[in-house]
């Protein structure tokens, strides 16, 4: 009897030992990382003046279609000599070489800047995102945790990966702190304005 009683007990006892797991919720560590605040405003300044530049490239094309069809009616005026007409036909021809030559750099500007910003966000996502890991990493060993899910992620059908869990078994917050340490100011600031555009949209 106590022979099967201790076979069962070591059949059992790898079962006693509880698998340690936690889960972060990696969207808002990231988008709340203050490194990722930066890039953010380094990129929404890039974006201005990409998009001033692109503003003037079309104002600028607008123009030369504006120009070339004025001087067409023009050189269709009677009141002008046939010289006159001429020339002004020869002027509009000139400017639509130089409108088709003005859309078409601007389609390229167009077609490059977006894969600029594709590319460029891809790159600074992976950097910030492995900056993470790291910290996540080191939580784990440190607090001897088996098993990290991601709660933010989703399946192919878009269903939530984690279903249910205690929030107690969240360590987002305590990630959030320590990749932040130095930075709290900073990052209560841009939530602060954050706020306060969301607060001015809404009213």
């Amino acid at each position: 009897m106590k022979k099967l009683l201790f076979i069962a007990l070591f059949i059992a006892a790898p079962l006693t030992q509880a698998l340690e797991v936690v889960t972060i919720d990696m969207n808002k560590v990231f988008e709340n990382y203050y490194r990722t605040l930066i890039e953010n405003k380094k990129l929404a300044k890039e974006k201005d003046i990409t998009e001033s530049r692109l503003k003037e490239m079309q104002a600028q094309v607008y123009k030369l279609q504006n120009d070339y069809q004025t001087l067409m009616r023009e050189s269709m005026n009677p009141v002008l000599s046939e010289g006159a007409r001429t020339q002004k036909k020869q002027d509009a021809e000139a400017k639509a070489t130089e409108g088709q030559a003005a859309l078409k750099n601007l389609k390229f500007f167009q077609q490059n800047l977006q894969k600029e910003a594709v590319g460029k966000r891809r790159t600074i996502t992976a950097e910030l995102t492995k900056d993470i890991q790291k910290v996540v990493d080191k939580y784990a060993v440190d607090n001897k945790v088996d098993l990290v899910l991601d709660a933010s992620g989703k399946s192919v059908n878009g269903v939530n990966l984690v279903i249910y869990s205690k929030n107690s078994l969240s360590i987002t917050d305590k990630i959030l702190a320590k990749i932040n340490k130095g930075h709290e100011d900073f990052v209560n600031k841009i939530m602060n304005e954050k706020k306060a555009e969301t607060d001015k949209a809404t009213k």
